[in-house]
């Protein structure tokens, strides 16, 4: 990242390109990938501070800060994708629209977004079992585990001929299903959100 300083983000596709490079790498982690990780935070049961996560899209380090760098322009184009999506399933669930991929012939490519998604899931993996994997919730993953192969493991046993066939339209779900674990995990994150009654001081009032 070398560029004159600037003091406005990266459009999407821009920071996507950053990161995979102009072919496309499939071993790095593109803007498909950070969105499906957006969305796992956003709708997750527990908050997780930026400081945890933000080092998973740059390579395990936080990158550096200074005003207009290239490295702060792209922070700043995670976190405008992180409130927009955060803004969107509190308001309107409804218009949420996740970034997949497009491939060389027209399709959609949702496994970059799964992945992300995965990734965040697997920063709480005790907060989502108890509000949505060991639940009669975990149904609403469906239609992002099919495009995750480690994570096959945690739906009803599908066939493989079966899985293939949900990847073509399965995508077409995901919208919906975010909104709704969103919906589901949201009241966890508001009790966790609220100021616990200080029982060390009511006490000490009570003995004197």
């Amino acid at each position: 990242m070398t560029s004159a300083p600037s003091t406005s983000a990266f459009t999407y596709d821009e920071l996507d390109t950053i990161l995979r490079g102009a072919g496309g790498h499939d071993g790095a982690i593109g803007m498909s990938a950070i969105d499906g990780l957006i969305a796992a935070l956003v709708a997750a049961p527990t908050f997780v501070h930026p400081d945890e996560w933000v080092p998973l899209i740059f390579g395990g380090r936080r990158p550096r800060m200074a005003e207009g760098s290239p490295e702060e322009r792209a922070v700043r184009t995670v976190f405008n994708r992180h409130n927009e999506v955060s803004t969107t399933l509190a308001e309107q669930p409804h218009a949420y629209r996740p970034i997949f991929m497009i491939d060389r012939d027209g399709s959609v490519v949702a496994r970059d977004w799964a992945v992300g998604f995965m990734l965040g899931l697997g920063l709480r993996p005790q907060e989502w079992a108890g509000s949505i994997l060991l639940t009669e919730h975990r149904g609403l993953l469906t239609p992002i585990l099919v495009y995750h192969d480690p994570g096959k493991a945690l739906l009803p046993k599908m066939p493989p001929e079966e899985t293939r066939r949900r990847r073509l339209t399965a995508y077409h779900q995901i919208p919906q299903a975010v909104a709704a674990i969103r919906a589901i995990c949201n009241p966890h994150r508001a009790a966790e959100a609220r100021p616990q009654p200080n029982t060390r001081q009511r006490s000490s009032r009570t003995r004197r």
